[in-house]
Parts: structure tokens; sequence; C-alpha cells
């Protein structure tokens, strides 16, 4: 049997998997990614990235531009109504493109593309930096020891096996995967909450729809609930309708039936109907009690089950995979300590029971509000929070006294306390404008007011001490903050600076200056990257900074 060596296994070519692989190669570290199945999704399935999924793909030089060229629809071009039918005047209109403007919160725009474009492109730029994703290739058992894993890979075509040991391996395979059991990890909370029938079919839309752009009704219908959604392919469209088992089988749901829910569901009686494909599935709601054990990290829904009303479930599979990809890589490389992993589950586990609350929220405000029983409202958020203002809190934040336990922030008020994303401001480096976030994403950065000359200073001596890089940006001297929004918005004075992750996230920050600069940043990047440092090794610390460099 033929072994191979490989620092970051993947299972899974979902949003989660394929987004790791993406993102570790573009940092230069080796991945071997393998997918059961023979190819990407050929179903729209989930619909739409987020802005904060977007913030963390565009990263890569290209990735946003594929995106958006994937989609039918240009950027923040949908609209989503509450009704009776597609054709029924709205009972309700929740979004349209004018209400989904917010320049002032991201540089990033909505992409509404399907799962089935999506995929594809994430494929593309994971091999174009590196990535080494096979297909047709199941994992058929693992275990871990010291040094890492040891998988059994099994070629679905020839039978044949082969072993990986890799470092590390990211458990992307789905709801129903075999990693998660494997591992003796349980799911926990409300579960099951309904039996659905998606329907993808083909149709002629133009006279139906009152826009060309992305389209989603969640729909009251006196025979159902559910949803209808528009796909990239022009005139395709999907229903997911929700069903009683204890009344309807799966296999009640055949061409003719499903042909007539589309009817009913867009109001358009004989009209003429193409089905294409018919897929039951579950809606539940679940989180998995542990999101790591030992060197095997869970990602998207293996490791969490979120209703798809929404669309909060695939966001967090691409941000699980965005936050694992930029903590192994430091790890890999040997520029943080294995420590910094630990702080993987610890922050997103908090972020996954959040989307699921927001999610329920959703289900039961836009299709069954007389079902308020279901809503878990001391974890519930609002939509914008909850998709752009979560916090973290682990031991690789050091917190301030600015820190009020709240687990999400408002991103139209960011405060730039620790454990907060990155506010987004338009600045300028040059005659080019460019975002804040444009400044970060592979390194950690250290941003410096006008006045914070010894900040800038510090962070050179930290670089020159530090296997890690340590990127600076001093403002009046690198980019320029025409509108001097960007300060205030960190909360910070022109004496001050703070500390972002190659995630966006604030990891530390001082208000103004501080007695002893270098020693101040020096513990504070090393405990970002893992480092435990003691008491006594502070103060040795602070001791030694006094001294000559």
């Amino acid at each position: 049997m033929s072994v191979e060596r490989v620092p970051v296994l993947i299972v899974g070519a979902g949003y989660a998997g394929l987004s790791a692989a993406t993102l570790l190669a573009w940092r230069g570290v080796p991945c071997l990614l393998v997918e059961r199945r023979a190819s990407t999704s050929r179903l729209p399935k989930a619909h739409g990235l987020n802005r904060r999924s977007m913030e963390l793909l565009r990263v890569v030089e290209g990735l946003e531009d594929a995106l958006f060229a994937a989609s039918r629809t240009g950027a923040n071009d949908s609209t989503l109504i509450i009704a009776e039918s597609v054709t029924s005047p709205p009972i309700e209109t929740l979004v349209t493109k004018i209400s989904l403007d917010a320049t002032r919160v991201s540089p990033s725009k909505i992409c509404t593309a399907g799962q089935d474009r999506v995929e594809p492109v994430l494929l593309r730029f994971a091999r174009q930096n590196g990535a080494d994703i096979r297909f047709s290739t199941a994992l058929s058992r693992f275990a871990q020891r010291e040094d890492g894993v040891e998988a059994i890979l099994r070629d679905e075509d020839s039978g044949k096996e082969m072993m990986v040991v890799a470092d590390y391996m990211i458990a992307a395979d789905g709801a129903g995967g075999t990693i998660r059991d494997a591992g003796g990890v349980k799911m926990e909370g409300p579960g099951f909450l309904a039996d659905t029938i998606s329907v993808l079919f083909e149709a002629d839309l133009s006279t139906i729809l009152p826009t060309d752009g992305f389209v989603l009704y969640y729909l009251r219908n006196s025979a159902f609930s559910g949803a209808f959604v528009t796909c990239d392919e022009p005139n395709h469209g999907q229903i997911n309708i929700e069903y009683d088992s204890s009344h309807n089988q799966e296999s009640d749901f055949d061409e003719e039936g499903c042909t007539e829910l589309v009817r009913q569901a867009l109001g358009v009686p004989n009209l003429a109907v193409k089905i294409l494909d018919i897929r039951p599935w579950q809606m539940a709601a679940l989180v998995a009690d542990r999101m790591a054990f030992g060197r095997v990290f869970l990602a998207g829904d293996c490791a969490h089950i979120t209703p798809p009303v929404g669309g909060l479930g695939g966001q967090a599979a691409i941000q699980d995979a965005a936050d694992l990809a930029w903590k192994l890589a430091l790890v890999v490389k040997g520029h943080a300590v294995p420590a910094l992993l630990d702080s993987y589950e610890i922050e997103r586990k908090p972020v996954a029971r959040i989307a699921i609350a927001r999610a329920i929220a959703n289900y039961v405000e836009r299709l069954l509000p007389d079902r308020q029983d279901l809503r878990i409202r001391e974890e519930e958020c609002g939509l914008l929070e909850t998709a752009m203002g979560y916090r973290y809190r682990s031991d690789v934040i050091i917190f301030d006294e600015a820190d009020d336990g709240a687990p999400v922030e408002n991103p139209l008020c960011p405060t730039g306390a620790p454990g907060t994303r990155l506010a987004h401001v338009w600045l300028r480096r040059g005659e080019q404008t460019i975002s804040s976030h444009d400044l970060i994403g592979r390194d950690f950065v250290l941003f410096a007011g006008s006045d914070g000359g010894d900040w800038i200073e510090a962070a050179r001596r930290v670089g020159l001490r530090s296997t890690a890089p340590l990127l600076v940006c001093r403002l009046g001297y690198d980019v320029d903050d025409p509108e001097g929004l960007f300060l205030p918005r960190l909360g910070v004075s022109p004496e001050g600076a703070l500390l972002v992750r190659p995630d966006g996230f604030i990891c530390w920050r001082s208000r103004g200056r501080s007695p002893d600069a270098f020693a101040t940043l020096e513990a504070s990047f090393a405990r970002a990257r893992g480092e435990k440092i003691a008491e006594g090794s502070a103060r040795h610390a602070t001791t030694l900074a006094g001294a000559p460099a």
C-alpha cells in the first residue's frame, strides 16, 4: 500500500472543504482534499454568499470577481418576499436591491450564485493555488497517532486503497458524514423540525417574476408552507415544500404531484413544467458537542446543521474553513504553537449557536408565525449582527475594559473592542481608494495612529524576534483617512494601536501610549499565536524591555 504525507487532509468537497483547500493553498500550505462523489454539486442546493463570506474569500486574487461572474444576477440584486404564492400580493417584502446597500458595513457585496456555480469556482481556485483535489476518493477509516492522522483512502472506481499521513485533518463530510461519529462526537439542540421535499424544475418564468434578479419567496400557502427560489440557469427554479410524514410518504412525490406543487407555489394553474430533480430531506437544528478531537477538526454541516432560512448554514461552513485555514497555516509553518488551534472550537461554536437561533427565528417569522414555541430567544440576535457582528472570545484574544460580554455587536456602530471584526472604512493609499479590509488577510497587522510611532518601532523589534510576520500600517503615513472615521471606529487615539488577525478580527488594543510598547506588544503578539505566557515570564519581558536593544 502506497503512503503519502501531507500537512492537511480535507474530507469533503462542499463549501467547507473547498473553502479550506482554497485558503490553505493560497497561504502556501500543501493540502489534499478527497471527495467520494465524482464531481462537485450538480444541484443549486444553497443559494447566495453573504458579505462576511465574501470578505473572507476575496483575499484570494480574482476569486471575488469569479464568483460574481458565475452568478446570473448582479451583486446585491435580490428580492425576498413573503406571500401565498409567487403571483399573489406580497404579505411582506423583506429585502429589495435598494435595502441591500451596505457600503458602511463592508467592501463586499452579496453574491447570489447557487451551490452548483460556487463549488466549481472554489475548486478551480483551490487547484490553481496548488491544492490536490481528488474526486471518487473515499475515506475508508482513520486513526490518530501522536504526530498526526493516519487515513486509509479508497479509489471508488478501482477499489484500490492507499494511506495518507496528515499532520491535521478537516472533517467536512457533511451532515451525514462518518468522521464525527468515529470521534464519539454527539449532536445537540432542537433536532428535527420538518420533512421537506425539494423540487428543481424548468418553466417559463419570464412573465411570472417581478424582476430578473435573484428572487426568493417564502410561501404561506393554504396547502403548504415552503419557499420558491430562482436559479442561475434561466427559467429554472426550485421549491422546498414541507410535508407531514404521518400523511405523506416520499414516494407520494412523483413528477405529476410535484408538477402540481410547482403550479400552486407559483400560482399559475396549467403552467407547463418540466421536473428536473426531486429530493427529500429533513430540516433540523443541531450543533456538535465538540468541533475538534485530537488533530481532527469538524467544519460545516459536519459540525452544525442550520435550518436553511436565511442562508446562514452555508456561510458558517465557509467561515469555519477560513478560521481553520489561517490558524493551521501558522501552526504548520511554525509561526504559531499548536495551542492556537484550541481556539477554533471555542470561537466558532458560539457563532454556530446564534446562527441556528437566528435561522429558527427566521423560520418562524417568515413561514410559521404560530410556532413561537420553536424559538431559542436567549440566543437570538438581529439579522445583521448574526451575519456580520458576531464576536470571538478565547485565550488568544486579549480583552480590555470595553468587553461587555455580548455575543454580537452592531456592525453599523463598531467599537474596535478585541474579539470584534475590524471596522470597514474607506481609506486612501496614494491615488487609490481602498477598504481597511484590503490591508488584512494573510498575516497579522498592527494598525497605529498618526502619533503611534513607538508602536511601529515596537512592531519592528517584535518582528525581528518572532518567527511570524507582523505587518504594520500607520495612519497618515502608510494610508490616509480622509473622513477621519477609522480611529474613532477602532476606539483608539492617535497614540494608540491595535493588532488584527489574518481573519480580520481584533485580538489586542491599546487606546493610547504604553510605558513599554515593546514588552506589551511582544506579549500580546505571542499570546495571539497561542503562546501561554506565565505571569513571571510577562514580568521578566517587561524588565528586559528596558535594556538597550
